[in-house]
């Protein structure tokens, strides 16, 4: 595959992966979790590295469709980051909340834990060319 191509395709995906994540904003219509439990400042950090996770996503899917050698290495790193954090929730290890996930957020990380995995192996590939 050319260059081109998967920087198209990290673009791509890292828009698909920051417009998944818009629907899950905890406490909001898909997450109608209650996270009155986690202190406050734990919640609002939360939120700020979503909110930075998904405006460097599509922060580094404009420099990847201008062909920059380096967003194949930021995109493997919010790769990691969406991995992370998908994993930790669908594991139960944060947020740590009373109520269970909703089946339609379970769903949403689970198709979002997929793209971040596909993101990751592009990311990975994009480097070696």
């Amino acid at each position: 595959m050319s260059q081109s191509f998967l920087a198209t395709l990290i673009a791509a995906l890292l828009v698909w992966e920051a417009l998944l994540l818009i629907p899950m904003v905890p406490g909001k219509l898909i997450d109608t979790r209650d996270f009155a439990p986690l202190p406050r400042w734990q919640y609002n950090c939360f939120n700020v590295f979503l909110t930075t996770l998904g405006l460097a996503s599509f922060v580094v899917a404009g420099f990847a469709l201008a062909n920059q050698g380096w967003a194949f290495v930021a995109a493997l790193v919010l790769g990691l980051l969406y991995v992370g954090v998908f994993a930790a929730d669908l594991g139960e290890v944060f947020p740590v909340v009373p109520d269970p996930i909703p089946v339609q957020l379970l769903v949403l990380e689970a198709i979002a834990l997929a793209s971040a995995g596909v993101i990751v192996v592009i990311g990975i590939q994009g480097m070696r060319l």
